[in-house]
C-alpha cells in the first residue's frame, strides 16, 4: 500500500494507492454552532457512480480509501451492476462448471461464441450429437458415460429378477466406479482403474471382487456397442494379484473356546444378543444375519432364503436348545423386520460385532463364531452332510476345514452354553 500526502489546495490531503486503484482524500471540514470539525472525504468511481464517503478523522479515510480499492481491484465493486436474474444465471453456470474443473466461464463463453460463430445456423449441440453418431460409425462404438452404463446395466438386472443380495453388491462396488470416474467408459484406461485400486488399502480377495465388479460392467458396456467390440477391455487388462503360495496352501481356521462364548453373550449389547447367539448355534454367515428378519426365525429352523445366501440355495439353520433359550429371552420383532435393522449394511454389522467381541474381552476371531459352529456341528453329529445342508457349504469344505478341529467334549460344551448359568443375560425389547 502506498500513501501520498499533498497539502495544496483543493487537491487531496493524500493518495491511497492499493491494487491498481488510486483512491484521493480530501480535507472537508465541518462548521456546526460557529466550531469548525476535521473531516475528510474518501472519492472514488464505482458501476459509473461517483462516490463520496466521509470520515471524522484520516485514520477512519485511510480505512475507508484501503477498503474501497481492495473491492474495486479484486472486482467486487462491479458486483453492484448485476441484476437479481444475471445474479441466478452466474450461479446456475457455476454448478454447471464445476463438473468441467479448470475451466473458466469467459472461456467456455468464448468457445460457445466460436462454435456458433463456425457453424453458422442451427443448433451446436444437435451438431455436435450428428458428428458423434459419425464417429460411432467409423469407431464401431457409442461413446457413453460411465454413469449411463452403471444405470442401465442395474435396470437390466433387476428387468431380469437377478436377486437381491447381487444387486446390492453391485451397487456398492460399480457406485464406486462409478463415482470415480465421470467421464466416458471409453476414455478409462487400465492405468487408472489399477490406480483407483491401488489407492484402496484392500485385502487382495477383496480386490479381486472390485476387479471382477469392473471386468463385468466394461463386459456389458462392450456388448451393448458402448466399447468396441474386437477389443479388450481396459479392465480384462487389470492384473489380476494372486495369493503367495504360502497363502494358498494354509486351510487354518480360527474358532472361539466355549469360555469366549460365555464372555461374549454375557456382556453383548442388548441389540446384538439375539445375532450373537443365532451366529453363534445356527452359524448364519454375517450376511444372512443383517438380511435375516424375525418371521424366518422359526421354532425349530431358521429359514435362510436363496436371495439372501451367499450360493442363492434356500436351506434351514437348526435351533438347538441353547438358541431356543437365548431366544425365549428376546423380545420378538414383528414380521418382515429385520434382525439388526438398525444396520443400513452388513459391513457396519460386523464392525459393531467385532467391538462387542473386544469389549467382552475376547480376542476377535476372522469369522469365529460361524467356524466354530461349523466344526462344532460336525464334531457333535458326526454327519457331514448334515453339517454341509445347515451351514450352506459342500462336503467337501467340510472334510476340508471343519472335520477334528474341535472335540466332541468341546463341541458338547459349546452347544451347552445357556442364559440360566449367565447372571449377566440380557431381555432385549424391538420396536415395530
Amino acid at each position: 500500500m502506498k500513501r501520498t500526502t499533498k497539502k495544496t489546495k483543493n487537491r487531496p490531503v493524500e493518495v491511497i494507492v492499493e491494487k491498481g486503484q488510486q483512491i484521493p482524500i480530501y480535507s472537508s471540514p465541518v462548521k456546526a454552532k460557529g466550531k469548525t470539525y476535521d473531516s475528510f472525504l474518501v472519492c472514488y468511481i464505482q458501476t459509473g457512480i461517483r462516490v463520496r464517503r466521509r470520515a471524522a478523522s484520516l485514520d477512519e479515510a485511510r480505512d475507508l480509501a484501503m477498503s474501497a480499492a481492495r473491492q474495486l481491484g479484486g472486482g467486487m465493486g462491479h458486483a453492484a451492476t448485476l441484476t437479481p436474474g444475471q445474479v441466478a444465471d452466474f450461479h446456475s453456470a457455476e454448478q454447471i462448471l464445476r463438473q468441467h474443473p479448470g475451466r473458466s466461464l469467459a472461456a467456455v463463453v468464448a468457445e460457445w461464441d466460436a462454435a456458433n460463430k463456425a457453424l453458422g445456423a442451427g443448433s451446436i449441440v444437435a451438431a455436435c450429437e450428428a458428428q458423434a453418431k459419425a464417429n460411432s460409425k467409423r469407431s464401431g462404438f457409442t461413446p457413453t458415460l460411465v454413469a449411463d452404463v452403471y444405470n442401465k446395466f442395474l435396470a437390466g438386472l433387476e428387468q431380469d429378477g437377478a436377486s437381491v443380495r447381487y444387486i446390492e453388491d453391485c451397487k456398492s462396488r460399480m457406485g464406486q466406479i462409478k463415482d470415480t470416474f465421470r467421464g466416458f467408459i471409453h476414455a478409462v484406461e487400465m492405468s487408472d482403474l489399477e490406480a483407483w485400486l491401488n489407492a484402496k488399502k484392500i485385502s487382495i480377495k477383496t480386490r479381486k471382487n472390485y476387479r471382477t465388479a469392473a471386468v463385468t460392467l466394461w463386459g456389458f458396456a462392450k456388448a451393448k456397442g458402448y466399447l468396441p467390440r474386437d477389443q479388450q477391455t481396459e479392465a480384462e487388462l487389470l492384473p489380476n494379484r494372486k495369493r503367495t503360495k504360502a497363502a494358498k496352501l494354509s486351510t487354518e481356521i480360527g474358532v472361539y473356546e466355549p469360555a469366549d462364548l460365555r464372555k461374549i453373550l454375557a456382556h453383548a449389547p442388548a441389540h446384538l444378543l439375539p445375532v450373537f447367539a443365532i451366529g453363534a448355534f445356527a452359524g448364519l454367515r454375517s450376511a444372512e444375519l443383517h438380511r435375516l428378519t424375525w418371521e424366518n426365525i422359526r421354532p425349530s429352523f431358521i429359514q435362510v432364503d436363496a436371495d439372501d445366501s451367499k450360493n442363492a440355495v434356500k436351506r434351514h439353520a437348526p435351533v438347538p436348545i441353547a438358541l431356543k433359550e437365548w431366544l425365549a429371552k428376546v423380545k420378538r420383532g414383528e414380521g418382515d423386520q429385520r434382525l439388526c435393522a438398525r444396520f443400513t449394511h452388513e459391513n457396519a454389522l460386523a464392525r459393531a460385532m467385532t467391538k462387542a467381541v473386544r469389549d467382552a474381552g475376547v480376542e476377535p476371531v476372522l469369522n469365529g463364531l460361524r467356524h466354530t459352529f461349523c466344526s462344532a456341528r460336525v464334531a457333535a453329529t458326526d454327519d457331514v452332510k448334515q453339517t454341509s445342508r445347515e451351514a450352506g457349504n459342500s462336503v467337501a469344505i467340510i472334510l476340508k476345514h471343519y472335520v477334528k478341529v474341535m472335540t466332541k467334549a468341546k463341541a458338547t460344551a459349546w452347544f451347552n452354553v445357556r442364559p440360566d448359568a449367565l447372571t449377566s443375560a440380557k431381555v432385549v425389547s424391538f420396536a415395530a
